[in-house]
């Protein structure tokens, strides 16, 4: 009788944690929004999708907005950074991809670029050998999603003294 007892109290973790990893993963329209955890914390949310034989990956962590580009036809140096222009309808900005084999990334810290990426249906990335379009089709709602699953995750678990005033800012 002791062990399906056992068996029960054992199951039942694992289910509540595969419950949990399927909530972590949403799709609108051609995006994929999902939450990655190190060691039971809060790392990042990402929105991503592949086009053209382009891998893209919109990250939203501590660390800002990164854009990662990944094709299984480059051949990069890793470590080297790439002069880039990034533009989003009328607006572009300069900027740095840091490459790896087959990928770029590329640090999103112009708000009003991001802002211009809600509503544009394409951001080009002009290196000096090409110019890459990113389909935003659909990247009003899912960088709206991108941006509340960091809201949600990034502030959860967020200990407090419940006999302790917060204190009040001004």
């Amino acid at each position: 009788m002791r062990l399906p007892v056992a068996l029960s109290i054992v199951l039942i973790p694992v289910t509540s944690v595969i419950a949990r990893e399927q909530d972590q993963t949403v799709s609108i329209g051609p995006w994929t929004i999902a939450t990655f955890f190190k060691a039971e914390k809060f790392d990042r949310c990402t929105m991503n999708r592949s086009a053209n034989d382009l891998d893209i990956t919109f990250a939203r962590s501590d660390n800002g907005l990164l854009l990662s580009l990944d094709s299984s036809k480059w051949k990069l140096e890793r470590g080297k950074t790439y002069d880039v222009t990034l533009a989003a309808g009328a607006r572009s900005v300069q900027a740095k991809a840091l490459a790896d084999a087959r990928s770029v990334t590329i640090t999103l810290s112009d708000r009003p670029l991001g802002e211009r990426m809600r509503t544009a249906n394409v951001l080009e990335v002009r290196g000096e050998g090409a110019t890459l379009k990113v389909p935003l089709d659909g990247s009003t709602a899912a960088l709206e999603r991108l941006d509340s699953c960091f809201e949600k995750n990034s502030h959860a678990g967020v200990e407090s003294n419940p006999f302790v005033a917060p204190s009040r800012k001004p």
